[in-house]
């Protein structure tokens, strides 16, 4: 049974009928009710499943990053996850149906217009992951020395991920980061991107390539 809220005009939630009342984000919706599937799924709407499929599950891991990554993103419209998920689906998804591929050079962990961090390098050695940016700043984008500096390892093999408990500051100009001996011996790929502190100024992400975790 659905429910009225603020009054006769105001709007409901719960099914009544044959429409379900929701409400994302002080918006109200008013839907139908899905209708049962007669007939098996056709082979575009099959391509379009696993296109997702393959994405979000690279993704979902990683929600709390893409929080702060694409939290500007149409905040007002679609969650970050969706965000990220929306972008991605369309240029990092490679290959043909049923064998599709993620393309990682391709792949956005961020999305905005914050100044990023210059010329950027990674290396690994030893068991030691090192990434350097230029710790300059920049009056016309306002950037600060205690801008956060998010890094994503993900090594495919293990199908695992790895970033810093702290985030460094754009002030540090370099880490190493020491990786766990049960990632080593494989290929690696390692994202970046900055932000400011209150997480409102974010900068688009920069695939730094792909290394040998030694």
């Amino acid at each position: 049974m659905g429910t009225i809220r603020q009054g006769a005009n105001g709007s409901f939630r719960g099914k009544a009928g044959s429409v379900i009342g929701s409400s994302w984000k002080g918006i109200d919706y008013i839907k139908g009710l899905p209708k049962k599937r007669t007939k098996g799924a056709t082979e575009e709407q099959l391509i379009v499943q696993a296109r997702f499929y393959v994405m979000s599950k690279f993704l979902m891991p990683i929600a709390p990053i893409l929080r702060l990554g694409f939290g500007q993103v149409n905040a007002n419209r679609m969650t970050p996850t969706n965000a990220a998920l929306q972008q991605n689906i369309s240029q990092a998804v490679v290959g043909s149906y049923p064998n599709f591929e993620l393309d990682y050079s391709k792949i956005m962990i961020s999305s905005g217009s914050y100044i990023g961090g210059g010329a950027m390098a990674v290396s690994a050695s030893l068991g030691v992951l090192s990434v350097d940016w230029d710790f300059s700043l920049n009056s016309l984008y306002d950037s600060k020395a205690d801008d956060q500096v998010i890094i994503l390892l993900y090594q495919p093999k293990a199908d695992e991920f790895m970033t810093t408990p702290t985030p460094a500051t754009r002030a540090n100009g370099t880490i190493d980061i020491t990786v766990p001996p049960h990632l080593l011996g494989s290929k690696g790929h390692v994202w970046i991107f900055f932000a400011d502190r209150k997480g409102t100024k974010v900068s688009r992400s920069t695939y730094l390539g792909e290394v040998d975790l030694l």
